[in-house]
């Protein structure tokens, strides 16, 4: 009996043990551990989602309206900012130009050349105009439905006479335009143009109205020019077609059933998405469309709340989201850009999205859970190991993986290439730093190989407009820094045209040659000389005196009218200069813009003359 207890005692002590042995022992398996947190968070994600997105789905949807709606707003507002930025632009350039060269009206010729040329870049330009104190009249005419472009003038035929001509390059007024009709007893000081912008006593607009035989609206815009002593010169105008407008909103890709405006601030349309009429004629009366008067009940409702911001309104059966944004263009003209959403539209697509989504998310999550298997199975403890030794950093611990690494085939292959790689890498490393080094050498060389072409005017091989753009920003910092003056002038050859005309591009590249070459050899290396465009130049001296480069540039007009041309002529040049004692008197646009306009003195008054 005292054996048997002692056995007894023996195995039930050893079952123990193993218990105890089992229960500290004992730990979760990989699979475990990532299969069923997956599967979880499949149920938990699925259910989280549903929810969500049922509960979101109204703010959502208004969200994803707005965005749409700001995003169209924003592209109307920045091509109205754009379409309208030429009718101020060009009245305060004439208001400008021709207040500070009252002589001009000597020469109205020259006046219309100027129209025409500035509405050369904008086909919707209808009008560009000046009128004199004592009844002269001239402008510049575009059909904004077709090729017609002419000027006009009330003083060339009969007095008073308003009359059409064709651009002529050369005297600026060409042959009479039969087939446009004359207006006797042409007086523009009588037009609402003229005294709306002596009324006001500035930038005056005119009322959006129909052109007279166009179906279009326009705008202008009006101001009276004086000259220097506050005498009245007269009054400069332009004028836009805002059929562009119209246009341009039709073209917008909007989603079904959606609108988009542009109106006054009391209703009346500018321009619509949906091609409608802007406005009517009844008995030779011509009456404006508005909001509040317009046939669509989408655009009548809309007019009853037409302020910045948005809203929602109620058309029938029908939610729409309505974004107002007004547009505040120059001198106190103010339009609203309107965009009109239905609400169905968006909540029904995202609503559809919401669901799928979170049936895709639900397939995702048991497809993780069932790879988190696979992974646990097969690839888990290998690619430990594989992580362990790449994120030691140390080819070393790379090179001693051991061999075969796993039963997965291409587990065990990645480690066997990765210890391939290793060694590879370290004679690889060994190289890099001289080829990048090269590569560097390389790379820095063709850089400025590319910036020396991208800065050099291919005939004359001077700076052109970039170069001269790049370096004249140092000079203008180098004479700041340095307390030293600053000389900018600006050259034309005169009649360079003739020459080109006469004989040819080929004389001509070579009278510029001359001319760059002339110019380098009077003046210093560290200044700057370079081909500003066409037959024009342009120089920047540091630290020279206003003598110094006027006797500069009368060497440069004797040399070249000594020097034997290829067409056998003779050269001239005219000069606009601006010489500051201090670099910060006046910007590099500015000083640009006053060389510019003493260049145009000087080719207006004779030529061949230096204009500081």
């Amino acid at each position: 009996m005292g054996l048997d207890a002692s056995k007894i005692i023996r195995k039930q002590g050893s079952s123990t043990l193993r218990a105890v042995e089992g229960g500290v022992m004992k730990q979760m398996s990989l699979w475990g551990l990532i299969v069923i947190p997956f599967a979880l968070l499949a149920v938990l994600g699925g259910i989280t989602v549903y929810w969500f997105s049922t509960v979101t789905i109204a703010n959502v949807s208004d969200n994803v309206g707005l965005h749409y709606m700001r995003e169209i707003e924003t592209r109307v507002y920045d091509r109205v900012n754009e379409f309208m930025a030429p009718l101020n632009t060009i009245a305060e350039i004439n208001q400008q130009a021709i207040g500070h060269h009252p002589e001009w009206l000597d020469d109205l010729d020259f006046v219309a050349g100027r129209l025409y040329e500035q509405a050369l870049p904008y086909p919707y330009m209808t009008f560009i105009s000046f009128a004199t104190a004592d009844g002269r009249y001239v402008n510049s005419t575009r059909d904004p439905f077709g090729d017609s472009h002419h000027v006009a003038t009330n003083y060339t035929g009969e007095p008073g006479s308003l009359a059409a001509f064709h651009y002529d390059p050369l005297n600026y007024i060409g042959a009479r335009m039969l087939d446009e009709p004359a207006y006797d007893g042409y007086d523009p000081r009588k037009r609402p143009f003229y005294q709306d912008a002596m009324a006001e006593q500035g930038m005056s607009w005119s009322s959006i109205t129909p052109y007279f035989g166009y179906q279009s609206l326009g705008v202008g815009l009006s101001t009276p020019v004086y000259d220097q002593q506050g005498q009245l010169l007269g009054v400069t105008a332009t004028s836009v077609a805002l059929i562009a407008l119209d246009k341009y909103l039709q073209s917008i890709g909007l989603v079904e059933d959606s609108y988009v405006f542009l109106a006054e601030p009391n209703g009346n349309l500018i321009a619509t998405s949906n091609n409608s009429a802007l406005y009517n004629e009844d008995g030779g009366l011509v009456k404006r469309v508005s909001l509040a008067t317009h046939t669509n009940p989408v655009f009548h409702h809309a007019g009853e709340r037409l302020t910045p911001g948005s809203h929602e309104l109620m058309v029938g059966h029908d939610s729409y989201l309505y974004n107002v944004r007004a547009i505040d263009l120059p001198y106190g003209k103010t339009w609203y850009v309107g965009v009109l959403v239905p609400e169905s539209y968006y909540a029904g697509i995202l609503k559809g999205f919401s669901q799928v989504l979170v049936l895709v998310l639900i397939i995702l999550f048991v497809s993780f859970a069932l790879a988190g298997s696979l992974i646990a199975s097969f690839i888990g403890q290998p690619i430990l190991r594989l992580n362990e030794a790449i994120t030691a950093n140390s080819l070393t611990r790379i090179r001693q993986l051991p061999q075969p690494l796993s039963r997965v085939r291409e587990i065990n292959s990645l480690g066997r290439r990765l210890q391939h790689m290793a060694h590879e890498l370290s004679d690889t490393l060994q190289n890099l730093e001289q080829k990048v080094a090269q590569r560097t050498s390389h790379l820095k060389d063709e850089n400025e190989l590319l910036l020396e072409q991208s800065t050099t005017d291919e005939l004359t091989k001077l700076y052109n407009r970039r170069g001269f753009n790049l370096l004249s920003e140092q000079a203008h910092a180098q004479a700041q820094q340095q307390q030293r003056s600053l000389c900018m002038v600006l050259c034309d050859i005169d009649h360079f045209k003739l020459v080109n005309d006469n004989h040819g591009h080929n004389i001509g590249d070579q009278v510029l040659e001359i001319v760059a070459k002339v110019l380098t050899d009077h003046f210093r290396p560290t200044d700057i000389v370079a081909r500003y465009g066409g037959e024009e130049f342009i120089l920047i001296t540091v630290g020279m005196t206003q003598a110094e480069v006027t006797e500069r540039l009368q060497a440069v007009s004797r040399v070249l009218k000594q020097h034997p041309m290829p067409h056998q002529g003779t050269i001239t040049l005219s000069y606009g200069m601006t010489h500051l004692e201090s670099s910060a008197q006046m910007s590099l646009d500015d000083m640009i813009h006053d060389v510019d306009t003493k260049l145009y003195q000087a080719k207006n008054t004779g030529r061949d003359k230096i204009v500081s």
